[in-house]
């Protein structure tokens, strides 16, 4: 199939966990675009599994709200809410403000240094324009802040509720290249207001970094129209 990202099946994965990650992965990386047609017997034969786990990733990813099942109609991957990227905005500025304003009190030497690593690695990524590995550093620096702070599980409980907010962003930084060098700057100024115990220019920064998915979302939906609700 066209787009689609082949992954190596990990040890010890089952052929159901195997079918969900392949599946999940390509929808959030964008291979499977917004309002694409899924069809049960054409990834188990893409993936060479049976039709059981590819029918059981759909009911999780659906679950999810990354796939809509429509009678008499299909199963498709679901088009991006505008309105849960505005919900989930509020409550990433509210939490985020909490953890830099704690990383700058607080934050240990090695969580600093995992910061940097990083940084250096995005640095890499976008110089080589590496989309998926720029996006995945930069879901990893903001998991390190809230580890950081003691917070990993408030890390956790948000990941199934920014769904629709990461793909805005993935699609932002492919359609856009030079979005990375930006997000990247902003990452380099979280880390020296940190460094610095600079609350207030930390919790500024990071308002900026969060907020600007808006601006961005709306300039995304008049480049892309059919990709949004």
């Amino acid at each position: 199939m066209d787009g689609l990202v082949l992954l190596e099946k990990e040890n010890r994965e089952t052929v159901r966990e195997y079918a969900y990650r392949v599946l999940y992965q390509n929808i959030m990386r964008l291979h499977l675009l917004p309002g694409m047609a899924m069809s049960e017997q054409v990834f188990s034969t893409v993936l060479s599994v049976s039709r059981t786990p590819v029918r059981e990733a759909f009911i999780r990813l659906s679950q999810k709200g990354l796939l809509d099942v429509l009678p008499q109609r299909g199963t498709f991957v679901s088009k991006i809410d505008t309105e849960q990227i505005s919900e989930f905005r509020f409550l990433r500025v509210t939490l985020e403000k909490a953890i830099i304003a704690l990383a700058c009190e607080e934050f240990q030497d090695p969580w600093k240094e995992q910061l940097r690593q990083c940084l250096k690695e995005q640095e890499l990524f976008v110089g080589n324009e590496d989309v998926d590995r720029f996006f995945k550093s930069d879901n990893e620096m903001h998991r390190i802040l809230y580890e950081g702070c003691s917070k990993l599980h408030v890390w956790q409980i948000i990941q199934d509720s920014n769904l629709d907010y990461l793909r805005a962003r993935m699609l932002n930084i492919t359609a856009a290249r030079e979005q990375m060098h930006i997000l990247y700057s902003q990452h380099q100024a979280i880390l020296e207001a940190i460094l610095q115990h600079d609350t207030r220019r930390g919790v500024e920064v990071i308002t900026d970094h969060i907020n600007k998915v808006i601006g961005d979302v709306a300039t995304l939906k008049k480049q892309y129209p059919t990709y949004f609700k």
